[in-house]
């Protein structure tokens, strides 16, 4: 077993150390401080390296600084001391006042005022900047009023404010004919066409320049020097002035005043209507990480724009401090969810595409949920609503008229009949209610534990069928089912039509078999498989050999699967990670797995149709039905059949091979962090089962996790002797360090007993929860070796 760069005492060594210790008895205050000083100055050693390196879009990311460094250069500013800052792996309540060091629930109107005072401070200095006071010298000029030949009044307006009335927004006002006021439908320049449909329906169509088309926020930066503020907290005080104007005008019903934009216009509406209370609607459309999804969901594992990416190359949407939380998102003291909270209880509809490449549909409907807790709180539950639709990010005409009927429900203009369509139905608390013979079997189960050494093979063999048992239990009562027909190609012509809005990898010198949905695998599965080939298109392998087969099992994908993985440097990961194992001589085979990308829909109402299985029983399962068609191939090497599993697709591949041993080798990156140590910080229960309902059962120890009935010590052990390789990143924020460090001991007992010690392999590297393209480079040297080493077969008697 081999660790790698695990070890703080390494850098520092030990002299450091003994000083630190001689310093603290002498002055304890100062030891403190200089040691928070130290890690803060490794923690920005460390968001140096994870970040990616400065390739923005905008030529400057302040007013002063080109890149991101240049600002901590010249700020000197470093990172928080994280250590001292407590960690938040699910999202941050709403309803949890912070007074002076505590925290107590909110009880009171007042209270809920304390509440958002404190988010939107934290708002100001982590995420978006601070901002000025509205300023109270502001003028109107009519640029041009006219009648459009369609009938409606159009009004170009300039307003001019701030110091020496340097500070300017145009906007266009587009008013319908009649006495009565009106509802607003503000939106941005570029999203003229979105106020011309609102018009036809009664409402005031006013588009103002804060968008990339036309900014005139851009000048508020050096007006306002004293201000930090990003671009879009700029825009949105922008609209704060128009919404000054607006008041003033007659023809303006001013309770019903709407905002809405898209993507990162759909940032900035929510941010405008969470800091102006005047706003009395908002439908933000496509707005992603920095909108309706919460950075603790856009991390590598997610799939989505993660925090680096987005304020590295839209490098001045956000404050520069907010890097720091690139992998430490579980630190961030404010989320998005509470910025939302702050509209309550003012109508708020979260628009988006549950497929866009920057979404994850699960990512979103945590944050309302989390949301919809000060809905409920302020006694207006039905003014949060959800609007998922099908596509990429492009906006349609169908869905900006769904998106008015929202407002004119709520604003009582027409009786439309308004109903939140959710994706996710799983709520652990009604699973148990539903399941009392699982919570009496679960208090009865024993836990089995790795032994640290066993006398001999035959019985390390029978503990073993115990482990298989509480793994079994755990993953619930598969139903009785039957084997595939017939499992074939399908022309690439009669493919899901999904994948075309995803796309597929489409990596250069292979053959794309598509299996399915005609002749598909196990339960109608289909599933792609990448053969390397020869510039004649003829299979790539030695001469008389077949080709190792990689089973790739993605990450907590929603929106796409496999189709786009993560990568630092942009593009589609898994592109990236396919050409890598082709390129190496290794076939790849990927499915979508069950209730991710293609197969969202699939897993709706699972728990209904199947009350005793687990979403990760049927997940192991495909996994089997993957083993299953690749026997159907003849130039596939049967004893060289390889899984890779990226965070939870590592934890379906350790399951998997733990049951079916035509599994030859398992190779996994921040995959799990061990149950029975399950905590506040690292709460590898409840995440697995309160929040995706992978596994409902393991859930019932949450409260108790030294008592579940198999961990991953015995997960791992039942691969033995098969080849294993185990990745744990060391800044893996999801997963503790040292309990996996304990966890792995005892497999690599088991894997010396049997004669296999170098099978297993344990890597540390300094990194976060992703595939770097190191670690791909060392599984494919681990697989190939272990398959040099066996004589083309690294399966070994059971």
């Amino acid at each position: 077993m081999r660790h790698n760069g695990h070890f703080d005492t390494q850098k520092y060594g030990l002299l450091y150390f003994a000083a630190a210790a001689v310093l603290a008895m002498i002055n304890p205050a100062g030891a403190a401080e200089q040691l928070s000083l130290e890690r803060q100055k490794q923690y920005l050693e460390d968001s140096r390296a994870i970040n990616i390196k400065g390739r923005g879009r905008y030529p400057m990311t302040t007013l002063q600084d080109k890149t991101w460094r240049d600002w901590q250069e010249r700020t000197g500013e470093l990172p928080p001391d994280f250590a001292l800052m407590p960690s938040k792996p699910f999202l941050p309540d709403p309803l949890v006042l912070e007074v002076e060091g505590t925290t107590r629930p909110v009880a009171t109107k007042e209270d809920w005022e304390a509440r958002r005072r404190q988010i939107r401070e934290q708002y100001q200095y982590w995420v978006s900047g601070n901002m000025p006071p509205a300023p109270t010298n502001l003028e109107a000029h009519v640029l041009e009023d006219r009648v459009d030949p369609e009938g409606a009044r159009v009004q170009m307006i300039e307003l001019r404010f701030g110091p020496e009335h340097k500070g300017k927004m145009t906007f266009e006002l587009i008013i319908p004919p009649g006495d009565e006021p009106r509802p607003v439908y503000l939106t941005q320049w570029n999203h003229r066409d979105w106020a011309q449909l609102a018009v036809r329906r009664g409402y005031i169509g006013c588009v103002y320049a804060g968008a990339d088309v036309k900014d005139d926020s851009d000048s508020y930066h050096a007006l306002y020097p004293g201000y930090e503020w990003s671009q879009l907290m700029r825009r949105a005080w922008g609209a704060s002035r128009v919404v000054d104007y607006l008041l003033t005008r007659q023809e303006v019903n001013k309770e019903q005043i709407a905002i809405t934009g898209h993507s990162r216009n759909g940032k900035q509406s929510l941010w405008a209507t969470a800091f102006d209370d005047r706003i009395g609607a908002v439908i933000s459309s496509s707005c992603g990480t920095g909108g309706i999804m919460p950075w603790r969901f856009s991390d590598p594992q997610y799939c989505n724009e993660t925090l680096d990416w987005i304020t590295g190359v839209a490098n001045v949407w956000f404050q520069p401090r907010l890097r720091y939380f690139f992998g430490r998102e579980d630190k961030l003291p404010v989320d998005q969810n509470l910025l939302l909270a702050c509209i309550a209880p003012r109508p708020l509809l979260m628009h988006y595409s549950h497929m866009e490449h920057q979404s994850n549909a699960w990512a979103a409907e945590q944050c309302y949920h989390s949301v919809k807790t000060a809905y409920e709180f302020l006694g207006e539950p039905e003014n949060i609503s959800m609007l998922p639709r099908q596509g990429e990010h492009a906006v349609a005409a169908r869905d900006v008229e769904q998106a008015i009927d929202f407002l004119d429900a709520k604003f009582g203009r027409r009786d439309i009949e308004w109903k939140t369509r959710l994706l996710f139905d799983w709520n652990f608390e009604d699973w148990v209610a539903a399941h009392a013979d699982d919570v009496t079997s679960a208090a009865a189960m024993e836990s089995v534990v790795l032994k640290a050494g066993y006398e001999d093979v035959d019985e390390f063999l029978e503990h073993k069928q115990r482990m298989r048992l509480a793994l079994d239990w755990l993953l619930g009562e598969e139903p009785a089912g039957a084997t595939s027909s017939e499992i074939g190609p399908t022309h690439p012509s009669r493919i899901d039509w999904m994948d075309s809005i995803t796309g597929r990898p489409e990596p250069k010198k292979t053959k794309r078999i598509d299996i399915g949905p005609y002749a598909a695998m196990g339960d109608h599965l289909p599933g792609t498989l990448y053969v390397p080939v020869n510039d004649d298109g003829t299979t790539r392998s030695a001469a008389g050999e077949k080709l190792p087969v990689i089973i790739y099992l993605h990450q907590y994908a929603y929106a796409h699967g496999y189709a786009l993985g993560y990568s630092a440097t942009g593009g589609r990961g898994s592109q990236q990670v396919f050409q890598r194992f082709t390129d190496a001589g290794f076939a790849v085979f990927a499915i979508d797995m069950f209730g991710f990308g293609t197969r969202l829909m699939e897993a709706q109402n699972f728990y209904l149709r199947q009350p005793e299985w687990s979403k990760m029983g049927k997940m192991v399962n495909d996994v089997s039905a993957c083993v299953d068609a690749l026997e159907t191939f003849d130039f596939v090497d049967q004893e060289s059949v390889f899984v890779v599993g990226d965070t939870i697709g590592g934890i379906v591949g350790l399951m998997a091979a733990a049951q079916d041993e035509r599994i030859d080798a398992v190779a996994t990156v921040a995959a799990f962090s061990p149950w029975r140590a399950s905590n506040s910080r690292y709460e590898s229960i409840r995440v697995h089962a309160h929040q995706h309902g992978f596994l409902p059962r393991l859930g019932l120890f949450a409260d108790e996790p030294g008592c579940v009935p198999v961990d991953f010590g015995e997960i791992l052990a039942c691969v033995a002797p098969r080849p294993l390789m185990v990745i744990a990143p060391e800044l893996d924020r999801h997963s503790d360090p040292d309990a996996v460090a304990e966890a792995v001991k005892p497999v690599q007992a088991v894997y010396e007993l049997m004669g296999a010690g170098d099978a297993f392999q344990v890597e540390t590297p300094r990194e976060i929860n992703r595939m770097t393209p190191e670690m791909q480079k060392a599984i494919i040297g681990f697989l190939s070796d272990m398959r040099s080493r066996n004589s083309g077969s690294v399966r070994k008697p059971q």
